[in-house]
């Protein structure tokens, strides 16, 4: 079965109202993590999560279900997106510029072969604090139609 998250990550790095925010930080699954100097244990460059008067904007993908349809090549993802701002008001328009770029947004066909046949924002947004670094952020839940296997384009 073709996995939708990574192909759906990068079409929100890829879209511009969404990079002028985050600056290409679009993650799945968690926050990246320092990186870290494996000689000396130094930190060479901050990760995602950082404490109050050091927040940066990301986005954070999670998959949270992915049932395939019973008589067809199909299955219909639910993908939780995470958007974290330095600022509420830059969550929210974090929020808006993702949801604009997946919204109602018809057939593609990745080059692996994977067939995203409509996405859409199915919650509108929440408002939320990251309980340890308390970053605002807000969260909707993308659903998208996609195939199991590879089709022709």
């Amino acid at each position: 079965m073709l996995d939708v998250l990574p192909k759906l990550l990068i079409e929100l790095r890829d879209d511009d109202a969404v990079d002028a925010i985050v600056h290409g930080r679009v993650r799945g699954y968690e926050p990246a993590p320092d990186t870290i100097d494996p000689n000396s244990g130094a930190v060479l460059e901050q990760g995602d999560a950082r404490g109050p008067g050091q927040y940066v904007a990301f986005v954070v993908l999670v998959r949270l279900d992915s049932p395939r349809d019973k008589r067809s090549v199909g299955q219909y993802p639910r993908i939780a997106v995470r958007c974290y701002g330095r600022t509420r008001p830059e969550a929210f328009a974090l929020y808006a510029a993702c949801s604009d770029a997946l919204h109602g947004r018809g057939p593609r066909i990745h080059n692996n072969g994977l067939g995203i046949y409509l996405s859409w924002d199915d919650t509108g947004s929440s408002q939320e604090k990251d309980p340890v670094t308390d970053q605002p952020y807000e969260e909707f839940i993308a659903s998208l139609i996609a195939t199991t296997q590879a089709v022709a384009s």
